[in-house]
């Protein structure tokens, strides 16, 4: 529908560039006056207000042409429902956002209460970067978040820290747990063995996809992202390193509990033998 000018609402913070590039408005300008046809704007309407989401440099080109209406696709929805579509807007489409606005977008969804709580793949999809890439910003923003550690008890009573922080399926501190009852299973060596293989796998896989990516040239990437995925790469061969090193600690402390009590089944079958042998009862 056309909708007169003056009710164009573009001061609600919806406009997710730092900056409108003057030349790209005259060149769209000059493309209207010739005849070319542009995409409807997209405005929300909270029931008021017609709140301008995409398509800014669109407006102020035909702005500057004297047009007193302009088409537009309206949705309904408040002034947030409008900043959410129009941080998505030029994802696809349109005059490519420069890397400092798609971090910027970044920061503001994970910033934001309600739109922080989604994955990293969500928002990363939503604004136009890789889940690493929103990773990396989320570790940068909020490194008090990234210290999240989780310490273990081994059966001899000594303890060891395992960071969780990138762990996709993560268990509750074991301060947090209620006390073990006689009814709940320990945690055993085992048990901490396949966790520790399950991180390795997992990391693995990630490293294989993005060496996968990097190899075919699949990966669409900007600079900045491209020195994401080297970084992103490099961490996981960490990560990975550690909980190699942390496995190899736990099959040598799970063989020497198996090679303890093999040698006491020797001895208790050998002393049973020597009973047997004196004909004790």
């Amino acid at each position: 529908m056309k909708i007169a000018i003056k009710a164009i609402r573009t001061d609600g913070g919806t406009q997710v560039r730092a900056q409108l590039s003057q030349s790209q408005v005259e060149e769209y300008a000059s493309q209207m006056q010739e005849g070319d046809e542009f995409p409807a704007l997209d405005v929300f309407h909270d029931g008021s207000e017609y709140w301008l989401a995409d398509g800014f440099h669109r407006f102020f080109a035909q702005k500057s042409n004297g047009l007193l209406e302009m088409e537009c696709n309206v949705h309904q929805g408040t002034l947030r429902d409008a900043l959410w579509f129009a941080i998505a807007a030029n994802k696809n489409r349109g005059l490519d956002l420069d890397p400092k606005d798609k971090r910027a977008n970044a920061e503001r969804c994970l910033r934001d209460e309600e739109w922080g709580k989604l994955s990293y793949t969500e928002i990363g999809k939503h604004v136009g970067l890789s889940k690493m890439t929103i990773s990396r910003i989320a570790r940068e923003i909020f490194p008090e978040k990234q210290n999240d550690v989780k310490v273990v008890k081994r059966q001899d009573g000594t303890k060891y820290k395992v960071d969780t922080s990138k762990n996709k399926k993560r268990k509750p501190p074991v301060e947090s747990q209620p006390e073990e009852t006689t009814d709940a299973p320990a945690y055993t060596e085992d048990d901490r063995l396949e966790d520790a293989k399950t991180q390795i796998l997992e990391l693995e896989d990630e490293v294989n996809k993005l060496r996968d990516v990097v190899a075919v040239g699949q990966w669409d990437a900007t600079e900045i992202e491209k020195i994401d995925i080297q970084e992103t790469i490099e961490e996981l061969r960490r990560q990975n390193k550690l909980l190699e090193i942390d496995n190899a600690a736990l099959r040598d402390s799970r063989d020497m509990y198996q090679n303890r009590c093999s040698e006491l089944l020797r001895q208790v079958k050998a002393l049973q033998a020597k009973v047997k042998k004196a004909g004790i009862e």
